[in-house]
């Protein structure tokens, strides 16, 4: 029994060297102050097309702050219009886009945008958890999608009843500073009289936590021989010679 449990040890320890540490993780770091923890939480305003480019600068701030929902960052209308600031908004988890009517008088596709700024520099791990929230029929889904320094790394639809969603994990090399963008996209299908961009029931969860890159840790020759030789010392031989005094 004890031999088994000295294997079982060495092994967790390996297992243990290929997991780090998380260095942000949003839902856990989330709070009511821009920037704090190196969160920011924003939006994109593609106007009434999809034909403008995303680039890291056209991010903005939002400026308020439980007004939209308890816990709440939203834009203030004079930064979106009164017609855009019905659904917009982003919470510890999950978040809104807008995008054009119907419903209501949308008329600009103005994407949810949680913003890390990346306190190391290296290679790091994204695991994501994109799903939706609002799991009404009648939505057309979601868009979400990933860039690091205004590339894209990673674009997922999510359907408009798709509750269990995607958890991938991304791997990317970052620097000091580079900014890691968590966007919802109100881009889904048409659905009856709502089309593609509609923000009908678009209330979607996106978070994320990231550590440092890893990769499994294989045993050094001075490990496996401390292990060789605990399992050795307590081997019956071993006990019957140190208790004969030899």
């Amino acid at each position: 029994m004890i031999r088994v449990r000295l294997a079982c040890l060495l092994f967790a320890l390996v297992g243990n060297l290929a997991h780090a540490a998380p260095i942000a993780d949003s839902i856990a770091d989330f709070s009511n102050v821009q920037g704090q923890n190196g969160w920011y939480y924003g939006f994109f305003n593609q106007g009434p097309n999809n034909s403008t480019a995303y680039t890291p600068g056209s991010f903005q701030n939002f400026t308020t702050y439980g007004v939209v929902g308890a816990d709440v960052w939203g834009a203030s209308g004079a930064q979106v219009g009164l017609q855009n600031n019905v659904y917009l908004g982003l919470g510890s988890a999950t978040g809104h886009p807008t995008g054009l009517k119907p419903p209501d008088d949308q008329d600009s596709i103005i994407w949810a945008v949680r913003r890390y700024v990346s306190e190391v520099a290296g290679d790091i791990d994204i695991a994501l958890d994109l799903r939706k929230d609002n799991l009404n029929q009648n939505g057309g889904g979601i868009t979400g999608r990933v860039f690091v320094d205004g590339v894209e790394i990673y674009t997922q639809f999510v359907a408009a009843t798709n509750g269990v969603g995607f958890q991938p994990t991304l791997v990317r090399n970052v620097a000091l500073n580079s900014t890691i963008d968590f966007v919802i996209d109100p881009l889904g299908v048409a659905i009856s009289l709502d089309g593609p961009y509609s923000p009908r029931a678009d209330g979607t969860r996106f978070s994320a936590v990231i550590s440092a890159h890893t990769v499994p840790v294989a045993p050094t020759a001075w490990l496996v021989l401390a292990a060789l030789a605990a399992l050795w010392l307590s081997s019956p031989k071993a006990v019957a010679l140190r208790r004969s005094g030899h």
